[in-house]
């Protein structure tokens, strides 16, 4: 949907408009990670249909079993109803969200990122091999979603933190780590989220710049966790806290 623009509001490119802000590349990745993952769940499915028990049994060896994987979904619906998240109304980040976001990134970070990095090869390997993927390659992702899937509900249990309130606190320090070249009178930001940013620039340089050369980074933790909140119905209210306004 487009936003109504202010009719006295300058155009951008004219001057004193502030510069338009692009689709960061770690960004780009982190989504593109989420999207794969979906597309992850439709091969299974797939596949589930038409190799029947195999797969299936196959599908429990690679992800650590099904009851891993409902024990992580009843994790992440647990961690709602036992830490319910608002987003504040004036969209400022407190410290200690700041501190537990960066906590829970860097604890699945460190579960995911062989994982990640195997798909991304996998991935460059399909695209030598003209775009087709075996039945080895589903499983492959088969095996990193799951895992994915255990490793975020385990740091989001160890930092008592739902996934809404990570993807909600993530998203608002990246749009302050974007603001942090543009004159603050321009971009509306909380000038507190603006200090946390320029505070922890070089742990949020690593979420919103990575992937500069296509491989996965920590980006990637925040856009599963979207994957992850959206199918477990977990997504955050009050984006509209994020709707600044110079």
């Amino acid at each position: 949907m487009v936003e109504p623009r202010d009719p006295h509001a300058a155009s951008p490119g004219e001057p004193g408009a502030p510069p338009k802000q692009g689709m960061s590349t770690g960004v780009k990745v982190a989504i593109g990670c989420g999207v794969l993952l979906v597309l992850v769940i439709i091969g299974f499915v797939v596949l589930t249909v038409i190799g029947g028990m195999f797969v299936k049994n196959k599908a429990e060896e690679l992800t650590g079993g099904l009851e891993a994987q409902q024990e992580a979904s009843e994790t992440i619906q647990s961690l709602e109803r036992e830490n319910p998240f608002t987003p504040p109304a004036d969209g400022v980040v407190s410290e200690d969200l700041a501190g537990k976001f960066f906590a829970v990134t860097d604890d699945a970070w460190d579960k995911m990122r062989e994982d990640l990095e195997e798909m991304a090869d996998r991935g460059e390997d399909i695209e030598e091999r003209g775009g087709q993927a075996g039945f080895g390659d589903a499983m492959a992702g088969v095996e990193a979603l799951g895992r994915s899937r255990v490793a975020l509900a385990e740091a989001l249990e160890e930092n008592d933190m739902p996934v809404s309130a990570y993807l909600w606190t993530g998203m608002a320090l990246v749009r302050a780590y974007q603001g942090l070249d543009m004159p603050p009178e321009q971009t509306g930001i909380p000038p507190r989220n603006l200090e946390l940013a320029q505070q922890y620039r070089a742990e949020l340089a690593e979420i919103a710049d990575s992937g500069q050369d296509g491989r996965p980074g920590k980006g990637a933790v925040l856009g599963m966790a979207g994957t992850w909140g959206a199918m477990e119905g977990t997504m955050p209210a009050g984006w509209d806290t994020m709707n600044y306004t110079p």
